[in-house]
């Protein structure tokens, strides 16, 4: 995966960019720590999200 990627929100990936990147995409959004307050995707990494809000602890799943 590009490392540009990586530090990029998903709302800026290109479909090009989804389409040959799944497998990471699936790793970046298992388990996520924060919701993008804007969009409501979800992400372990901060990075991945326009405006990253913090799951609280013990966030009903």
């Amino acid at each position: 995966m590009d490392k540009k990627l990586k530090k990029k929100s998903f709302c800026k990936w290109g479909k090009d960019d989804l389409k040959k990147n799944l497998d990471a995409i699936y790793s970046l959004v298992a388990n996520p720590k924060y919701i993008c307050e804007k969009c409501a995707r979800v992400s372990k990494l901060k990075a991945n999200l326009c405006k990253p809000y913090k799951f609280a602890k013990g966030s009903p799943e």
